[in-house]
């Protein structure tokens, strides 16, 4: 069977999944995320749909295409805005929704757009011909040519459900209506799937991802047989009641699977939560309580801050390097060991020793 994940941030999830597989001893379960399985997929039936063409190169990052749409449809935009661009575009992508229909969807859909949702929408249009002139795809095309592949193609179709009949889905409250297309595309109609997830963990509703695939999957399913699973045997009881506090508060439809789970370790110190006006001021915080820790002998490889995407990573390492806290990141490179983060530093170093006349550091280093 193949047993899909999504998303590029899951490629470490997918490799503990076959690690694991493995050591119950099925290697042959293949493992993989959404978007690494419709690859695999695409370019193996790529000389059959595109009649010996080569596959389209796929782009790493929207942004650059984006800042170029953006300037042809005379919209400014510095890098940020232009990766809030690109993320809008995902979105309304990975929602199915197409450049004349962004301004209607993003409405109902109460959108908090970057701009002006008519100008996205031209954003988008131009985004979309400037990505075909350059002859480029990005993830969501990539994934909308595996759904196309089955979709139009009986013989793809035939032979992909053939290979591939047992679907288990993780973090399944994560799909977005184009990955449940693709799904379903896989499935062909039939019942032969297994999902797990937990509607009040959706993180991803910023790029198209719902719960309410999950929510809705019993009646979607109508045999499907429902285990809750509310045994937690990573926290302590302390933390576990800390998380039943916080999802009481859902209402909905994410409320009609909420879960009261169990901690099932030894109890330890109640949570303490403060809160911080911003990001450098938290890690500022984290470092300085780490430091008192450790002077008061706590050993630092008993110490670990926890964050949610590898972006955080720059304040925390930034605050624990002045605090003189030794640390060691995990699953991501070093921030301060970063290529471009080395050029960036080195620039600095050359420009605060030949800055000519009062001229401001930033624009020595700029020039």
């Amino acid at each position: 069977p193949w047993i899909p994940n999504w998303g590029v941030h899951f490629t470490f999830a997918a490799d503990e999944m076959r690690s694991r597989l493995t050591a119950l001893g099925v290697p042959g379960v293949q493992a993989r995320t959404f978007h690494a399985a419709a690859l695999r997929q695409v370019r193996y039936f790529a000389p059959r749909l595109l009649d010996g063409r080569a596959m389209p190169e796929l782009l790493d990052s929207k942004v650059r295409l984006v800042t170029l749409a953006a300037a042809r449809v005379g919209l400014r935009t510095d890098r940020a805005a232009a990766r809030d661009l690109a993320g809008e575009i995902e979105w309304a992508k990975s929602s199915l929704v197409e450049p004349a229909e962004y301004v209607v969807a993003a409405a109902k859909a109460l959108r908090d757009t970057p701009h002006e949702p008519a100008k996205v929408a031209e954003v988008f249009t131009a985004y979309e011909k400037i990505k075909r002139g350059n002859g480029v795809i990005d993830f969501e095309d990539m994934l909308r040519a595996a759904v196309w592949g089955i979709e139009e193609h009986a013989d793809v179709a035939e032979q992909v459900r053939a290979q591939y009949r047992h679907f288990v889905v993780d973090e399944y409250q994560d799909v977005n209506p184009l990955q449940q297309r693709l799904l379903d595309a896989w499935l062909g109609g039939r019942d032969d799937l297994t999902v797990v997830g937990d509607a009040s963990q959706t993180i991803y509703s910023f790029t198209g991802a719902t719960s309410s695939y999950l929510v809705d999957f019993p009646r979607r399913h109508r045999n499907a047989v429902v285990v809750r699973l509310v045994r937690d045997y990573r926290s302590t009881p302390q933390v576990v009641g800390l998380a039943n506090a916080v999802i009481s508060q859902a209402r909905g439809t994410e409320a009609r699977l909420r879960l009261e789970l169990r901690g099932q370790r030894p109890p330890g110190p109640e949570p303490e939560l403060r809160i911080f006006t911003d990001e450098p001021a938290e890690a500022n915080a984290v470092a300085a309580r780490a430091r008192a820790l450790i002077d008061a002998g706590t050993p630092a490889r008993e110490i670990a801050v926890l964050f949610r995407t590898n972006a955080q990573s720059e304040a925390y390492e930034k605050a624990l390097t002045e605090a003189e806290v030794p640390y060691v990141v995990q699953g991501a490179e070093r921030f301060f060991e970063r290529a471009e983060v080395r050029q960036a530093m080195i620039a600095l170093r050359a420009a605060t020793r030949s800055i000519p006349g009062e001229t401001p550091l930033p624009t020595a280093v700029v020039e």
